[in-house]
């Protein structure tokens, strides 16, 4: 079985979960036998492939699945997508975004079938591979996608971030007793509401992640808003221990944006043994239950509440097993090649 991986042409370039997602998913079927390749449209050609695995509903991807469909190459979708009415009214302060996602959101509740770059995509595609149930109802509500075309495929997390000790962050930045919050520094992710929420507050307040640079002047306002507790640290590598360290060494974890699914860095935190407050929009109570606490992203008061909780309370013990129980890259890999086998 030969695959081809590809994501829209600009995805690695403000890298994030998804383009995790992407590479650890392609090691994890690698171990399993399945020869995958990131394909290069300078070089390869579709037809070598079975299978061409899309990363992300974007419309700049429709081109080459269509070349693949007419190429009789079997098309995966892995969508990537969460839409809602909370993200339209408070994610942005400019009031013809508002309208523009707005407008979007109503056009594709009252018609799933109006033409559109990421429809295509999932018309295209020979199965659909939501990362949750919640994604997946979503995805047929909204597109009018059958069921029968979709499969469930969680997101996963490396086992590694379980065996993490906080010593190499700590002796790096002498940071302790921390509130760790990691993500691209941009409106969805949300960090401005999550400083104006926590102002006054003792204990340090640590982001890890890279200022998008078509969000500079909300980075600068980020900025502005910091107090003296607040560090900005920049981007981590991904598969730098530092990063592993950092999860350990957190009293919280905080991920309040405006939809996460579930948010990748959250399965990290977990599985690295952190108390977690998250954001209840997107799948995320689907992945951890009530074993987090949530906290609505523009409820500055409950954001504070719930950190504060969080701070002072003992870890939840069956956190760390749940997640390694469902959420692996191992089994995520399992189910991907399952889906595959069923298009062949």
């Amino acid at each position: 079985m030969k695959v081809a991986f590809y994501a829209y042409p600009s995805s690695f370039q403000n890298p994030g979960g998804g383009e995790v997602q992407l590479i650890k998913t392609k090691e994890a079927l690698e171990k399993q036998g399945v020869s995958v390749k990131l394909f290069d449209q300078w070089n390869d050609k579709l037809q070598d492939f079975d299978i061409l695995h899309v990363f992300g509903s974007v419309k700049d991807c429709v081109g080459l699945m269509e070349t693949a469909r007419n190429l009789n190459v079997k098309v995966v979708l892995s969508p990537i997508f969460w839409s809602n009415f909370d993200r339209a009214f408070f994610e942005s302060e400019n009031v013809s975004r508002k309208a523009e996602l707005t407008l979007r959101h109503l056009l594709k509740l009252l018609i799933p079938v109006f033409p559109s770059g990421r429809r295509r995509t999932m018309v295209l595609s020979n199965v659909l591979l939501p990362n949750s149930i919640m994604e997946k109802n979503q995805i047929k509500r909204l597109f009018a996608v059958p069921e029968s075309k979709m499969s469930v495929v969680p997101n996963g997390v490396d086992d590694s971030f379980a065996y993490a000790e906080p010593s190499e962050f700590v002796k790096k930045f002498g940071i302790k007793n921390f509130i760790l919050y990691t993500g691209r520094i941009e409106p969805r992710k949300n960090q401005l509401n999550f400083i104006r929420a926590m102002k006054g507050f003792d204990a340090p307040i640590v982001f890890i992640g890279k200022a998008v640079s078509d969000y500079q002047t909300y980075y600068d306002a980020c900025r502005k808003e910091a107090g003296k507790n607040v560090h900005f640290l920049g981007y981590i590598d991904h598969g730098s221990s530092l990063l592993r360290s950092a999860y350990s060494a957190a009293s919280v974890f905080a991920l309040t944006t405006w939809f996460e699914t579930p948010g990748l860095s959250a399965l990290e935190a977990a599985l690295a043994g952190g108390k977690i407050v998250i954001t209840p929009s997107g799948s995320t109570r689907e992945y951890f239950l009530e074993m987090v606490r949530y906290a609505r992203p523009h409820k500055l008061d409950e954001i504070r509440q719930k950190v504060e909780e969080a701070y002072s309370a003992p870890p939840e013990p069956k956190l760390k097993e749940h997640i390694i129980k469902n959420y692996t890259w191992e089994k995520i890999a399992f189910l991907t090649k399952s889906a595959y086998k069923n298009i062949l």
